[in-house]
């Protein structure tokens, strides 16, 4: 039986602000809307899209008594679709407790873990650290096929994402919910980190460059 501690336990005196430097940001939407636009590109002849955009990354960055600096970002491969025991998860854990749209391979992220030794390396050299992940949330619920939109997607967690934070533990984890609206393409961005209490999440304060909001019609949620 799962015991509730309290975060501090699992972060210390890590801050709840995470703020991005521009080149991670952009790095960062530019393959989201990437995914986005590949799920626009795949719609049907009724306009239901196939492709479920999965846009998902490492964070790497250095902490002091300000906050949490990402000053980096990694994409190491998905192995969700090739990975037999990641399958496995998938179909026995994952999908009965969380809903058969799991049972679906193009729905969910699941980082190579030689690829994320690889990229912690590769960082520790430069001397950063692993500071959590990101990834996007498309508006699913409004474009994707008619049986898979009963769950509404946004930058809050879901219950399958707050699972997977507190079995990582990180203390940032990004969602990055991209949508289109009469204006285009829109974002709205927000941070979490696993709570106390088991499958649950504490908000983080998310800085984003003034640059990168006003460019791309990025929302926080100080906004």
């Amino acid at each position: 039986m799962a015991t509730a501690v309290d975060d501090t336990e699992l972060f210390g005196d890590l801050p709840r602000l995470a703020r991005f430097e521009t080149e991670p940001a952009r790095r960062f939407l530019g393959h989201a809307v990437e995914e986005y636009q590949k799920c626009l590109d795949s719609r049907d002849a009724e306009g239901v899209p196939s492709h479920l955009p999965r846009a998902s990354g490492l964070l790497f960055g250095e902490a002091d008594d300000t906050g949490i600096t990402i000053r980096d970002i990694e994409f190491v491969p998905n192995v969700r679709d090739s990975d037999e025991s990641v399958i496995a998860e998938f179909e026995t854990t994952i999908a009965p407790r969380f809903g058969d749209v799991y049972r679906n391979p193009g729905r969910g992220f699941w980082s190579d873990e030689k690829g994320v030794l690889r990229a912690i390396q590769q960082q520790a050299a430069k001397g950063l650290e692993l500071m959590g992940s990101i990834h996007s949330h498309p508006n699913w619920h409004e474009i994707g096929p008619p049986h898979e939109r009963f769950q509404q997607l946004s930058e809050v967690p879901t219950r399958m994402d707050e699972y997977l934070f507190g079995q990582s533990c990180w203390p940032v984890n990004v969602i990055w919910y991209v949508h289109a609206d009469s204006g285009g393409l829109a974002h709205r961005v927000a941070g979490w980190r696993p709570g106390p209490e088991p499958e649950s999440c504490r908000q983080l304060d998310i800085r984003i460059p003034s640059e990168v909001c006003d460019e791309f019609r990025v929302e926080l949620p100080s906004e």
